[in-house]
């Protein structure tokens, strides 16, 4: 079911982009897979498995299952569709970019026992998963006879007194009043005007039943990178154990634009009303760290049960927002820009349990099956830069969001040198039912083949992602925009033993 999700791309309303739920749910939410071409082809289903550098990022106990030392890279390839409907009009955007998912090295060293009993293997790793991509592309455009932007900057500027948000040489609205950075743009450039013997109530240049075309695009890059450092070891080849320092770099940047013009019969009327721009630009640059550790056991030769447990990711965090606002009316055009509003702050994401099991038949193939647990009411803000405790957002935090159940199956079968691979997985929605609030939930398909020569080895994957969702294009709208998400990724990893 798609509900509404308000708070993703919507604007902001306190004079800058002020850090939201959706700033803490960005670096949280679980909804892709990322890493080898084995691991992705699998659906990810590796928690019980591993001898595959993504078990660096996963269970680390797969570490200790490596009986030689590896190197591999994986390039990939990304198409992501967004479509959208707004008020019957729809639209379609695709992005597409090579990334690098994943570069590793895996060193393994054999203890000096003739019998493989104890301690019989320990391996370090160290290397590059990727975590998330930000890259995407959404358009909506729709024409709305009901509701403009322009009214909610004038309820955003109802009891700010017009002297207050006028931009002069020995003023800056923006730094020196409280009145929204919406209000402030809107009333320098003329997108609101104050009621007849009013300083403190406003309204807009348009008339009821004045229609105008809406035109909203988002666009955003990045992505979060993990640095692993990893120790595994094997217990008699039926236990293993393992543990990853994971660093990650996080680069998120957006680019909201949207726009509204007025019907052709509307801009001869005495409103004068033609169009106007509002351009928002955020940037998001920091650092977190987490820990995780992992057990794989072996009770048959062909039974595999795995367990691995992650710390909260603990992130720094960097922010710049700025915006800028212009219009056009019959009688000329005017422009404003915001100052660049700097702000750090710390986030805690939630933690993570798996379970894990798999299943070997031999030099024939294997099932494998993970189950994943987050709890994203413990997603929380630590404090800002300027000592502020973000009390209201993280009570909103545990009255929208719930914990989520994430569900990973893959199949593998040989066929000589040649392996064959599909597998699913399923990410819960990180929304509590009981409100309107809830993207649906993100179901994933992939599969692949992989060769194995001696010392060398390929392995090739596609994946399809696919989740809708529904956003508002600004606080108080009264439609919504339905969002269907397709991403296609083509993974192939190269790898050497040695």
């Amino acid at each position: 079911m798609k509900k509404i999700l308000p708070f993703l791309l919507a604007f902001s309303t306190i004079g800058a982009m002020a850090q939201g739920v959706d700033d803490v749910l960005r670096l949280s939410n679980q909804n892709a897979l990322y890493g080898t071409a084995r691991y992705v082809s699998l659906g990810g289903a590796f928690g019980a498995l591993g001898a595959d550098f993504t078990s660096l990022s996963n269970n680390p106990a797969g570490l200790g299952v490596y009986r030689s030392s590896e190197f591999t890279i994986t390039p990939s390839l990304k198409n992501r569709v967004d479509n959208t409907n707004y008020i019957g009009s729809k639209y379609s955007d695709s992005r597409t970019r090579f990334m690098f998912d994943n570069i590793g090295l895996v060193t393994s060293f054999k203890t000096l026992k003739e019998e493989e009993t104890g301690l019989v293997m320990i391996n370090l790793g160290l290397g590059y998963n990727r975590i998330k991509d930000f890259y995407s592309e959404t358009t909506a455009t729709g024409a709305n006879d009901n509701y403009s932007i322009l009214d909610f900057f004038a309820s955003m500027a109802n009891g700010n007194n017009w002297s207050n948000m006028t931009e002069a040489s020995d003023w800056d609205p923006y730094r020196q009043s409280n009145a929204p950075w919406e209000a402030i743009m809107a009333w320098n450039t003329f997108l609101v005007d104050t009621l007849t013997g009013s300083d403190i109530q406003y309204q807009s240049p348009l008339f009821v039943g004045d229609g105008v075309y809406q035109d909203q695009s988002i666009s955003s890059e990045g992505g979060i990178g993990e640095y692993t450092f990893s120790a595994g070891a094997n217990f008699s080849n039926k236990f293993y154990a393992g543990a990853t320092i994971g660093l990650q770099n996080v680069y998120y940047k957006q680019t909201i634009y949207y726009a509204e013009s007025a019907y052709e019969d509307n801009v001869v009327s005495a409103n004068l009303f033609r169009s106007m721009n509002y351009n928002q630009s955020l940037l998001v640059e920091g650092n977190g760290v987490n820990f995780k550790l992992g057990l794989i056991y072996r009770p048959t030769t062909e039974l595999r049960l795995g367990l691995a447990a992650h710390t909260p990711t603990f992130y720094n965090l960097d922010e710049k927002y700025s915006a800028t606002m212009s219009s056009d009316f019959n009688v000329g055009t005017s422009s404003t820009e915001t100052p660049i509003n700097v702000y750090d702050y710390t986030i805690e994401t939630p933690y993570k349990l798996i379970g894990s099991v798999a299943y070997t038949f031999g030099k024939i193939g294997l099932i494998s099956a993970d189950y994943e647990y987050l709890d994203y009411t413990s997603m929380r803000f630590g404090k800002g830069g300027d000592g502020y405790r973000f009390k209201n957002e993280n009570q909103t935090i545990k009255n929208t969001f719930t914990n989520a159940h994430n569900v990973r199956v893959g199949a593998e079968v040989w066929i000589g040198q040649l392996a064959l691979r599909g597998g699913y997985a399923y990410f819960g929605s990180p929304y509590n039912d009981d409100l309107d609030l809830s993207s649906s939930a993100t179901n994933a398909f992939s599969g692949g083949f992989g060769l194995r020569m001696d010392n060398f080895f390929l392995d090739w994957a596609y994946q399809r992602i696919m989740y809708g969702d529904t956003y508002i294009p600004f606080v108080t709208a009264n439609e919504i925009i339905e969002r269907d998400v397709n991403q296609n990724r083509f993974m192939l990893t190269i790898g050497f033993k040695f």
